[in-house]
């Protein structure tokens, strides 16, 4: 009955107090929209986002922040140019643009792809959501990447867990044995380095 419960309250905040994020089409759950506010509105600081897509998931997170009051920031980071999406390739940083433009104040875009953004980023990192490319080979990259830029206690957040290999490896080999797991949903994962 509590699960039930749970997921109406989610389902009611969802189409009131967030309904204008909410219509940006993404590939996340309603619990997860709703896990990231909470999870960005109890971390502070630095936040990166690799792959970001039409900004749903930015938007959640950036709603968070702004909702904690603390002075924190949100680098989005994305070709945005849907290599890897099934509606095939096509330019969409502008319909990112305007999805996140209520929260341009808390986002900044890095366009490209996040291993070279990696290589000039030099702001060390409090939490960071970890869904580009899904490969072995692409989150492996990313992870080796992206973790020495962390503090000590960052929160890692890894999207697509459930059905995505690359990702249940690299956090299995890599995540699982630096990091205290602090959640899981069926498709996300976070833990606390």
């Amino acid at each position: 009955m509590k699960g039930c419960f749970n997921d109406l309250l989610i389902r009611i905040q969802l189409k009131t107090r967030y309904r204008t994020i909410d219509k940006i089409f993404s590939h996340l759950t309603s619990e997860e929209k709703i896990t990231f506010i909470s999870l960005a509105r109890s971390s502070e600081g630095m936040f990166v986002e690799i792959g970001s897509y039409l900004g749903s998931s930015s938007c959640f997170i950036a709603e968070g922040i702004q909702q904690s009051e603390k002075k924190s920031h949100l680098f989005c980071i994305d070709t945005w140019q849907n290599d890897a999406m099934s509606e095939g390739n096509k330019d969409t940083y502008k319909e990112f643009l305007n999805n996140t433009r209520e929260y341009k104040n808390i986002i900044s875009p890095l366009r490209g792809w996040s291993y070279d953004v990696a290589e000039n980023f030099d702001k060390k990192v409090d939490f960071i959501f970890i869904d580009g490319d899904h490969s072995y080979e692409g989150v492996k990259k990313d992870v080796d990447l992206w973790i020495p830029k962390l503090n000590p206690g960052a929160l890692v957040v890894m999207h697509d867990i459930g059905w995505a290999e690359g990702v249940q490896r690299v956090v299995m080999e890599d995540i699982a044995p630096m990091a205290k797991c602090e959640g899981r949903l069926p498709n996300l994962y976070w833990a606390r380095i």
